[in-house]
């Protein structure tokens, strides 16, 4: 294979590695996780990587040892070492079969420390991308309609008052009942969510793994904080009012014995009370962890969860979500889909710059992620939000 077509090859590879890396920070992004498929992927493309480089290594210190080049201060290896020996040349020659062979200056250390840094017989394999930190599973938007909008502000008109008169009359030439209906207008403002970072654009062109990252990070920083204002934003300044703010308090109160999965029971129970079907509770991973660990009483078996059973987190025939978006000891019961909407004015997008301040003559990049989105909360009533019995209270 001819240098150009090395090098050919060893492009496409670099050019698969990065669409698998961005198709990998889309993953973690979504669900969390990397899925295998794309693991498994990853690792041949590193695998072919590292063998192609190692061929184009060797056809260019070919074509320098043709012209009469080389590498200065390139170590020799052992085996150079050993047939360029005047010892070895010699039993070529026909002497005794026996004998030391002198290596000389050879550097032990590569013998001894084949896995250091810079050393001469296994070259460094340079993974591509780079290894990020664990990252938060992104859940509330999904339990929400995601709707469009061309404007700045959403307004909808609200039911607030319900006098039903409704009877059966007295009869013929009777005035009938009156009934009466009083209506609030509402607002939700769309608010900017954005943030933004600064980088070489020697780094960026250098690395495209890097800018993948960058972007990867900027990206789930931005739909984090998107989570916690959807779930926890008081409705203050620029912040969303979110689905906490407006949800209606628990009031059905605690009992004597009563633990966790009876008091998210009695929640479903105040949601159903206004006419709604919740499908879903949302509750702190550590609490989740707590039920999911109740055993029963004598026989030691898990009450709510089977450990050999991956199956989808339900209770009382809700979805559960865990999420460290909620505080610990608190859970929030509804049925979100008719409780509330999310309305996207602008998707999450990432811009790069060089506009911003000396950046031009520093050859600096500006990178900005930024979305705008409103919150409609219509319906309180469809959600419940309350606090857990702790153990031991």
């Amino acid at each position: 294979m001819e240098l150009k077509d090395i090098e050919s090859k060893l492009a496409s590879i670099e050019a698969e590695i990065r669409k698998f890396l961005e198709k990998r920070a889309e993953e973690l992004l979504l669900m969390g996780k990397a899925s295998e498929e794309t693991k498994t992927t990853l690792d041949k493309l590193g695998t072919q990587w590292k063998e192609i480089s190692a061929r184009l290594l060797t056809v260019e210190q070919s074509i320098v040892s043709r012209m009469g080049g080389g590498v200065p201060d390139q170590p020799k290896s052992l085996g150079e070492i050993f047939v360029g020996s005047d010892g070895y040349k010699a039993m070529q020659n026909g002497a005794k079969e026996s004998g030391k062979i002198k290596i000389g200056s050879f550097h032990t250390k590569t013998i001894t420390n084949a896995t250091g840094q810079n050393q001469p017989l296994v070259p460094d394999f340079r993974m591509p991308g780079i290894i990020g930190p664990g990252l938060r599973r992104l859940t509330v938007r999904d339990l929400l309609p995601n709707n469009r909008t061309t404007s700045n502000l959403i307004q909808y008109t609200k039911e607030n008052v319900f006098t039903n008169s409704a009877a059966m009359q007295a009869g013929e030439n009777v005035a009938k009942a009156e009934s009466n209906i009083t209506f609030t207008l509402a607002n939700a403002p769309v608010q900017t969510l954005a943030h933004w970072l600064g980088a070489s654009r020697q780094v960026l062109d250098d690395s495209p793994a890097l800018e993948d990252y960058i972007n990867s990070r900027l990206m789930f920083g931005l739909k984090q904080v998107e989570e916690d204002q959807l779930l926890t934003g008081d409705g203050t300044g620029q912040n969303l009012s979110g689905l906490i703010t407006n949800a209606t308090a628990y009031n059905r109160g605690t009992a004597g014995g009563d633990v966790d999965v009876d008091i998210i029971r009695k929640g479903k129970t105040q949601v159903q009370d206004s006419f709604f079907e919740p499908d879903a509770v949302i509750i702190h991973p550590h609490d989740w962890e707590r039920i999911e660990l109740t055993k029963a009483t004598g026989t030691g078996n898990y009450l709510v969860s089977v450990p050999q059973v991956g199956a989808v987190p339900r209770l009382w025939g809700l979805d559960v979500v865990p999420t460290p978006a909620i505080p610990v000891g608190k859970f929030l019961v509804g049925a979100f889909r008719m409780a509330a909407a999310i309305w996207d004015r602008w998707d999450a997008t990432i811009e790069l710059s060089r506009e911003h301040q000396d950046f031009f003559i520093k050859n600096m990049v500006a990178i900005l992620c930024e979305e705008r989105l409103a919150l409609t909360v219509f319906r309180p009533l469809a959600l419940v939000y309350g606090t857990l019995p702790q153990p031991g209270s």
